[in-house]
């Protein structure tokens, strides 16, 4: 009896694969060995140490100090933009997006030159004779949450704004009606409606910062779980301390695991929805004193988010800046090194390359079988490629860095050559693609498929011919925001890379923690220059197209 394999089969089969090996494997077996029974044993004691509770302590003050921040900043930001008439609005909702298109741990490089001992900020006071001696703005756990803070909030921002777009007008309007203040109306209507948007950012954002150990290092301050688990693990000074540091890992991601799934019972708790079509809220024009206040208040934030990033660019041109407010000698040399140092530029183009074709054929593919077919495995298949949104990536470098360590051909060969490097940039950022796949696909009618199989066509051609030409553009915009995040990765990729395997963020976190700053910011301007090209073409091809 012959079996027939259709299309979707082979389909199906080869990404069950893919998800099977590149990320329940990883992070199951990273998993396993945490939770054995000498390992738990040892975890225990490592989370019951008084070090362990104080660094955690310290973690805990700094996120939960940078999440209520940036909500404190972020949402009156994001609703006078919404709600307000504001000269300018669409430069600076473009501009908005530009500080989250570089790692944060640049922003500290910027504001160490800005706010440190001998800064800009410290040498004009004591130049004016306003202080005697510098103040420390920046070295500690406070320099943390500022520089985490001014690089964040845009994310706060952006998902808040997102839900105020969805927001019917006709609900604010009936609040008013039945006498509502502002204030009333805002706590009770608005802020329930925003719900999603809000807490989204206060995931992202509390994640990130209570597992990011780049900025913390570049600032110099240690005493916090994620640069202490780096250090363990990076430096490897004992195989006891390499434990240490992945103990310290696995209980960042379950802390990280009990947020998400707390505020998604929160969400689904709070779940609102219109019988018609959102009519979106007006524009209010303000004057006088109110008016130009909140026009202050926008641009201030824009412009304290937009300084780190200006600062870098000012660094990258200083060839001698020592104890003065401003470089004393300017030059293009920082440039020239960089790209006439070819490794970093040619390895960052391989691997991003490769990882955001992984992407772009990996997202369009499983966002096409989850939605046209029915099958068991296509849960399994969406929800593992889903969850690398909240996995924090020093879980995933130290997950693919145990588990393609092993002596097993297949795993030794993935893990001891570059190979890794791609393969774990594009999982680890498959779900931009995934997600904006999965809604240019809803907006495709299936009876032009349905034709094309009346007519005899195969499934695989169909999906050529029929499918990818109109979904084509909502597809490669998802990839294009994958590659952004591919070529800003650092976290995961500074575990699993070897001599020789840069890549320009890499190098970049090199050339600081070595005091080479003005490469460094060579490096972080020309990451820039590429992130927001790419972005201003993601932003273009996403457009409204129905078929």
């Amino acid at each position: 009896m012959r079996i027939r394999v259709s299309f979707f089969d082979i389909v199906r089969i080869l990404l069950l694969a893919y998800v099977l090996l590149f990320i329940l494997y990883p992070l199951a077996y990273f998993t396993f060995n945490v939770i054995s029974p000498g390992g738990l044993r040892e975890f225990i004691n490592t989370v019951t140490s008084p070090l362990f509770i104080s660094l955690l302590r310290n973690s805990i003050f700094v996120s939960l100090s940078v999440t209520a921040l940036t909500l404190l900043i972020g949402v009156p930001y994001a609703y006078s933009l919404h709600r307000y008439k504001i000269r300018g609005k669409e430069l600076v909702l473009a501009l908005t997006f530009l500080p989250v298109m570089v790692p944060p741990f640049v922003g500290a490089l910027s504001l160490i030159f800005l706010l440190g001992r001998f800064g800009t900020i410290n040498l004009l006071l004591l130049e004016a004779g306003l202080i005697s001696r510098p103040i420390n703005f920046l070295y500690g756990l406070h320099g943390v949450i500022l520089v985490e803070t001014l690089t964040l909030f845009p994310w706060m921002a952006i998902n808040v704004y997102n839900s105020l777009l969805k927001i019917d007008r006709s609900l604010e309007e009936a609040a008013e009606s039945l006498g509502a203040t502002p204030l009333t109306r805002f706590s009770t209507v608005t802020l329930p409606l925003i719900a999603p948007g809000v807490l989204t950012g206060v995931f992202m954002i509390f994640s990130f910062s209570f597992t990011d150990y780049a900025t913390p290092i570049v600032v110099g301050q240690y005493q916090l779980l994620a640069p202490q688990a780096f250090i363990n693990v990076q430096q490897a000074i004992s195989e006891e301390r390499v434990r240490i540091g992945s103990y310290i890992v696995f209980f960042m991601l379950v802390v990280v695991l009990a947020v998400f799934f707390a505020m998604r019972k929160y969400i689904r708790l709070r779940e609102y929805a219109s019988l018609r079509i959102p009519r979106p809220v007006e524009e209010l024009s303000l004057s006088g004193v109110r008016g130009a206040a909140v026009s202050f208040g926008v641009y201030t934030m824009l412009a304290l988010s937009l300084l780190p990033h200006i600062y870098a660019f000012i660094i990258s041109l200083s060839r001698i800046w020592s104890f003065s407010p401003f470089p004393t000698a300017y030059t293009l040399d920082n440039f020239v090194k960089i790209l006439t140092a070819t490794a970093p530029l040619t390895n960052t183009a391989v691997y991003s390359f490769l990882a955001t074709l992984l992407c772009f054929v990996i997202g369009s593919l499983s966002s096409y079988l989850v939605l046209r077919t029915e099958n068991p495995l296509n849960w399994l298949i969406d929800s593992l490629l889903s969850i690398m949104f909240i996995v924090p990536g020093i879980v995933v470098g130290i997950s693919y860095l145990f588990a393609f360590s092993w002596r097993i051909p297949v795993l030794n060969f993935i893990g001891s050559t570059w190979i890794i490097m791609p393969l774990m940039l594009a999982t680890r950022r498959i779900t931009y693609t995934l997600r904006y796949s999965f809604a240019t696909l809803l907006t495709i009618r299936r009876s032009l498929e349905e034709a094309a199989y009346v007519l005899g066509e195969k499934p695989s051609l169909t999906f050529l011919k029929i499918v990818m030409p109109n979904a084509i553009f909502g597809i490669l915009a998802g990839t294009l925001f994958s590659f952004i995040e591919i070529i800003n990765e650092l976290t995961a990729s500074l575990f699993i890379y070897k001599p020789g395997w840069e890549t320009i963020t890499i190098q970049l976190f090199i050339e600081i923690t070595s005091g080479h700053p003005s490469t460094a910011a060579a490096y972080a301007v020309l990451l820039f220059v590429i992130s927001g090209v790419s972005t201003f073409i993601a932003t273009r091809l996403v457009k409204p197209r129905r078929v």
